[in-house]
């Protein structure tokens, strides 16, 4: 009897020191209010296979093709920003692996964009400020290959769009 609970014992304390498995993509997108205020404005997309990441995003699909991709997340939310209703798109992709998600992360480099150096999510990110109407940040972190596009510009809505940044990196810590 004593051996059993000696062995229960070992087996309890080896689960707890067991790292938990890799995440999915699924897991690091937000739920509702996690970020005070911001909804899920339409169903997540996924795509587990280039079929489906192309019915996705049709041609762009090829970049994540050529890096590796292995499964994705689209999901978008909605919020108020200085009592507009702002619309942000979060894009997740798990590109098997770091190498992968950092060459995806420097192919789709449009060339203009600002380094976020202070405070960053992901091992990299940037900010585009060159679209008309929106900042889109994107940033990569182990496996993963995450953008968050924000449809206003402003300072509050480039703030939204890095907390949703933020909050994916530190559920990829979890």
């Amino acid at each position: 009897m004593k051996a059993i609970t000696v062995w229960a014992a070992l087996l309890a304390l080896v689960a707890c020191d067991t790292p938990p498995g890799p995440k999915d993509v699924v897991d690091l997108v937000p739920v509702d209010n996690e970020i005070s205020g911001w909804t899920r404005s339409a169903a997540m997309k996924l795509a587990e296979n280039q079929t489906q990441l192309f019915d996705l995003i049709n041609g762009e699909g090829q970049t994540y093709i050529d890096h590796g991709f292995v499964k994705c997340a689209f999901q978008n939310f909605s919020g108020d920003i200085a009592g507009s209703q702002v619309e942000l798109e979060l894009r997740v992709f798990d590109m098997g692996d770091s190498t992968n998600a950092e060459a995806v992360y420097d192919a789709v480099a449009a060339g203009g964009e600002t380094p976020w150096t202070t405070g960053n999510a992901g091992k990299e990110a940037r900010i585009d400020e060159n679209l008309l109407f929106a900042y889109k940040i994107d940033f990569h972190k182990d496996k993963f290959y995450v953008w968050a596009t924000v449809q206003e510009k402003s300072d509050p809505a480039l703030e939204i769009a890095k907390t949703f940044c933020l909050n994916v990196d530190a559920a990829m810590a979890e």
